[in-house]
Order: structure tokens, then C-alpha cells, then sequence
């Protein structure tokens, strides 16, 4: 009698802890698709005719529509990719059973250091906090790839395809960096006053071609854990 309840109970145990983990991977699943369709509600459809107006309209005649600067439709637009994102890697972080707490902590804090960023600093040009920014970029790419070559060195050779793919967008994102710093710092600086507004081609190709990289050796590696 004493063995059947103790396996009933068992039973009823590992029952409810399955009905957590279902739930949870359905909340998780339902944050990283509401944050895909924020991001490409808003960056993606609504963007593309706010684009258009800000192409063909100036900021008065702007102003008497619905795209109108920090109208509520501008303000959802602006911020639809840091929401997006935040709610597609909350999701991701409780779909691989991460802690709950640490899941929402990280989620809550990157967006308000996203929204503190953009409405409180962001109109401010600090030439210090662009050179130390960038010193501690390079030392964190340098960094990256002196961790990467240790690591990689001992992989097989399909692993290390894989991990090569890595490396190659993360080679193209710090190009896309260097190029971002240069061409928004010339906007305050005297000497590119007359200087023709900058045309940031090179960023948007080098940035696609790293999340594209990165990306295939995400695929890569996640094909021969299957494997």
C-alpha cells in the first residue's frame, strides 16, 4: 500500500511539473511571436509608409498627420524594435528554462536602458564617451576572437564551420561598427560641416551580412547537436 501511494504521488509530481514546463514554453512561444509581430507590424509595414512620408514631407507638413514627431504612432514605430526584440529574448530566455526572475529582470532592464538612452541622452554629442566606447569595443572584439581561436582550435572540423560562420559576422559587425562611429560622429564634427549629409550604404550590407553569418553558424551548430 505504501509503495503504490509513494508511486502515485511520484506520479502526481512529475505530472505537475510537466503541466509548469508546458506552460511555461506556451508563455514563452506566445512572447517571442507577439515580439516578432510588434517588430514587424511597426518596423516593417507602418515603417514603410512613415518612411515615405518622411521622404517626401516636411517636419510641418508632417506634423498635421497621424506620423507626426513623438505622436503616439511615431513614438510605437520608434521603439517597436527594442520592444520587439526584448519580448522575443524574454521568450527565449523562459523557453530554455532560465530562471523566470532573470528572464523578466534582463527583459524589463534592456529596455529601460533603451528608452532611457533614446529620450534622455541621446540628443547630446560626448566625444569622451565615444572614444571610450570604442576602446571598449575593440577590446571586447579582440577579446571575442582570442576566446574564439582557444576555443575552435580544439573543435572538430564541422564544429569549427560552424563556429566560422560566427566569426565571419562577427568580423562584418565590427566593420559595420567602425563605419557607424565615423559617419554619426561627422555630423558634429566643424571640420565635415560642409560635408554632404552621409549615406550609411556600407553599415545596413556589413550589419545583414553579420546577422546573416551568425545566423548560419547558429543553424550549423544546431544541425549537428541533431546529428
Amino acid at each position: 500500500m505504501q509503495s503504490q501511494t509513494s508511486t502515485y504521488g511520484g506520479t502526481s509530481t512529475a505530472r505537475v511539473r510537466g503541466d509548469k514546463r508546458s506552460g511555461r514554453k506556451k508563455v514563452a512561444l506566445a512572447l517571442f511571436w507577439a515580439g516578432l509581430l510588434v517588430a514587424a507590424a511597426f518596423a516593417g509595414v507602418a515603417g514603410w509608409e512613415l518612411t515615405r512620408n518622411l521622404r517626401t514631407l516636411t517636419s510641418a507638413e508632417l506634423g498635421a498627420t497621424i506620423w507626426r514627431l513623438g505622436g503616439p504612432l511615431f513614438m510605437l514605430w520608434a521603439f517597436s524594435v527594442p520592444l520587439g526584440s526584448v519580448l522575443a529574448g524574454t521568450g527565449a530566455f523562459l523557453y530554455a528554462r532560465t530562471k523566470p526572475a532573470f528572464a523578466w529582470f534582463t527583459g524589463i532592464a534592456v529596455l529601460g536602458i533603451v528608452i532611457a538612452m533614446k529620450v534622455v541622452w541621446s540628443r547630446e554629442y560626448y566625444p569622451l564617451l565615444f572614444g571610450i566606447g570604442g576602446v571598449l569595443i575593440l577590446g571586447f572584439f579582440f577579446s571575442i576572437v582570442w576566446l574564439w581561436m582557444r576555443k575552435v582550435a580544439a573543435l572538430g572540423p564541422q564544429e569549427r564551420t560552424a563556429a566560422g560562420f560566427k566569426l565571419v559576422g562577427y568580423l562584418f559587425w565590427i566593420n559595420a561598427t567602425w563605419f557607424l562611429c565615423g559617419e554619426t560622429g561627422m555630423l558634429h564634427l566643424r571640420a565635415f560641416a560642409d560635408a554632404p549629409a552621409p549615406s550609411p550604404i556600407e553599415i545596413m550590407v556589413f550589419l545583414a551580412l553579420g546577422w546573416l553569418f551568425v545566423l548560419l553558424g547558429e543553424y550549423k551548430a544546431m544541425r549537428l547537436k541533431k546529428s
